[in-house]
């Protein structure tokens, strides 16, 4: 587990992120029923399974007529008309079709779909008929079975629909509500604390005074865990007093499955953090790591709690939170793990960046170019205490020690 970068105490990233997972699993606690309307972001606790054969019956893919293909280019007899939704049991014999609407039922003894504009309308004489009736002609090839749907084309009643694992977007919503599952069994959300430490720290809403900061880091945080589908529960503001800090970690890890601290984690005389962990017996996984920004992180677990001690400049926090945070809650939430990990893309970088002796993480914005590219464009700035990098940054440019890349040139990237 060392690093590549020559440091004996520093891991690597991806060494230090699968020590953490390693270390977690799903929360062993009751999933919940959750209305569909309310699981936007929730995981999956219990597998989503089709209620019904789909589509229960053949279904038309077009406006058209509903013929037998047996009856080649004859002209064909109208004798219904059959709309989506229409319960009407309708039926077709030599020579006759029916005209059938997108999603319609098509007629028993039919095999082939026309679509309207393959036809043309004529008149009843026209067919050597006098009963009136419209008669359409075939202008076009016919296959059978083109533009049906044949009952049970997506699957058979009780095949899987959505696994237990998957968190919710739009789409799995929609699928749960076709397969009539709602409510949904979901996982239980990590319940997490958010500590800032520092004496120079003061709320986000204050003036600050020259030698204090706003508590941006934290308002970040409780943005991006709660983005990643977790619960926060307690979150302040803790000086750097030893005593304060002890008391402040015990009771934020007997509330919570995870403790976020921010700041306190480095080498200063006011860095108590490492400390207080190992007296309150929360076993290290990793203190340092080969990254930049983020270095000083570390991470414990003291039975079914866990800690993630991120580093005080607020790129730093930021990066660190996403990176080891996001696949840590996933885990915790029970995710499953071909998903937990942010997936790693290819774009075109849309300016210079460079990695100095340590891989970088570097905050970057998002847009396509003209020919659908995803362009990845560094947010320039003067370190990991230039909080305004994070304006805009909506993914991380993943570069390689030592390494540089320019503009136009291929880049790796995460986004959230």
């Amino acid at each position: 587990m060392k690093a590549l970068t020559g440091d004996p105490e520093l891991i690597d990233f991806e060494h230090a992120l699968t020590s953490l997972l390693a270390s977690a699993h799903r929360l062993d606690r009751e999933p919940a029923a959750v209305p569909l309307r309310e699981a936007a972001g929730r995981v999956l606790a219990s597998a989503v399974r089709l209620d019904r054969t789909e589509p229960p019956a053949a279904r038309s893919a077009m406006d058209g007529y509903a013929i037998r293909s047996a009856d080649g280019a004859l002209p064909r007899r109208v004798v219904a008309t059959v709309f989506a939704g229409s319960a009407a049991r309708v039926g077709i014999g030599p020579g006759e079709t029916a005209a059938v609407m997108t999603g319609g039922t098509v007629p028993e003894g039919a095999d082939a779909v026309v679509p309207i504009e393959q036809t043309r309308r004529e008149a009843a004489d026209r067919g050597g008929g006098d009963d009136g009736e419209a008669r359409i002609a075939i202008i076009a090839p016919v296959a059978p079975g083109q533009h049906i749907r044949p009952a049970g084309e997506m699957g058979a009643a009780g095949m899987l629909a959505i696994a237990a694992g998957t968190r919710l977007g739009a789409g799995e919503l929609a699928v749960a509500a076709a397969c009539g599952a709602d409510p949904v069994e979901v996982a239980a959300k990590p319940w997490v604390s958010v500590l800032s430490t520092g004496d120079e720290v003061v709320p986000w809403t204050a003036r600050p005074a020259a030698h204090q900061v706003r508590d941006s880091n934290r308002l970040a945080a409780l943005a991006q865990l709660e983005r990643m589908g977790a619960a926060v529960v307690e979150t302040a503001i803790v000086p750097d007093v030893r005593a304060q800090l002890l008391t402040a970690v015990e009771s934020a890890l007997d509330r919570s499955d995870l403790l976020v601290t921010i700041g306190g984690v480095s080498m200063g005389e006011r860095d108590h953090l490492p400390g207080v962990f190992a007296e309150l017996r929360v076993r290290c996984l990793f203190h340092g790591v080969a990254m930049q920004p983020g270095k000083p992180v570390w991470a414990g677990r003291r039975d079914d709690r866990w800690v993630l001690a991120l580093p005080g400049n607020p790129v730093s926090a930021f990066v660190c939170l996403e990176l080891f945070g996001g696949p840590l809650v996933a885990r915790l939430s029970g995710v499953s793990a071909a998903a937990e990990r942010p997936a790693v893309r290819v774009g075109i970088a849309g300016g210079p960046a460079r990695a100095k002796g340590r891989p970088c993480f570097l905050p970057a914005g998002l847009r396509v170019d003209a020919e659908g590219q995803t362009v990845v464009v560094p947010r320039a700035g003067t370190g990991s205490g230039d909080w305004l990098t994070l304006s805009g940054a909506h993914a991380l440019m993943l570069l390689p020690a030592h390494s540089s890349v320019a503009e136009g040139e291929r880049v790796r990237y995460v986004a959230w």
